[in-house]
Formats: C-alpha cells, sequence, structure tokens
C-alpha cells in the first residue's frame, strides 16, 4: 500500500459523495472514512472491519464493540490500525468529533480537509471546523 495520501483521488471521492446521505452499513461514518482511504492510499484504513459492528442488520452495541473490537474505546481500537496524531490534522487524516451527530461509539469519524473536516450526515457530507476534532489519525 503507498504511504503517501492522493489528495486529488480524495477530493473526487469526496466530490462523489458529498450529496449521499447517511445510511447504516452503506454509506456511515465508517464506511466514508474507510472508502476515502481506499481512495488515498489503495486500501481502507480498517478493511477487515466491514460487517463487524452490525449483527441482525443493527449495530453493536457498545459492550458488544468492546467485544469484537477488543477495546474499550473507539480511540483504542484505532490505535491498532493508525498512528495517533497531537497536532493539527493534514488533509486526508482520519478524525473523531462528539460534536457532531454521535452514534452508540460516542462520537463520529470523519477526514481532515484542512481547516475543516468531512463527517456523514443525513443530508449529505456536513464540515466542523478543525478545532472540534477529539482524536486525529494517520497512516505510516
Amino acid at each position: 500500500m503507498k504511504m503517501t495520501p492522493d489528495i486529488e483521488k480524495l477530493n473526487a471521492y469526496i466530490s462523489k459523495v458529498k450529496n449521499d446521505n447517511f445510511q447504516w452499513h452503506t454509506n456511515d461514518c465508517f464506511m466514508f472514512t474507510n472508502k476515502a482511504y481506499q481512495a488515498m492510499y489503495g486500501q481502507g484504513w480498517a478493511d477487515d472491519w466491514i460487517g463487524k459492528y452490525i449483527k441482525n442488520g443493527m449495530y453493536l452495541k457498545r459492550d458488544e464493540l468492546r467485544k469484537v473490537f477488543k477495546a474499550n474505546t473507539l480511540a483504542e481500537a484505532i490505535d491498532t490500525k493508525l498512528k495517533r496524531i497531537d497536532y493539527v490534522p493534514p488533509r486526508g487524516a482520519l478524525v473523531t468529533s462528539d460534536k457532531t451527530r454521535r452514534w452508540v461509539i460516542g462520537e463520529a469519524l470523519g477526514i481532515a480537509v484542512g481547516t475543516k473536516a468531512l463527517f456523514m450526515s443525513d443530508k449529505g457530507l456536513s464540515t466542523l471546523p478543525i478545532d472540534f476534532i477529539t482524536n486525529a489519525w494517520i497512516k505510516t
């Protein structure tokens, strides 16, 4: 897998999905960010997680998620995949925020795009200022 993000491919992906509504298991925050990584790097940041957070068409509860992903928090689980950073996230970084629609995980996953980050919403992609980011990760 390439290590430098292809920002042009990220921008093309964002343009393609910017008006797509949230839909569990197809166009949720995990699928949005994983597909963004597929566009940038040729594979997602957690392809092996696809389908693991659902059962019988519904998302798993927190205790079930902890067992499946062997982590107490979302951040701990992501730490097994990417490098957490404590500086302003670069374009293409995976980010989380609790200032947008939060799901059972307590935060939403998004992608940094400069001074803002993009998150999946009921009406397509929404933006938040980068100041509202709680954690960020990069591919190493």
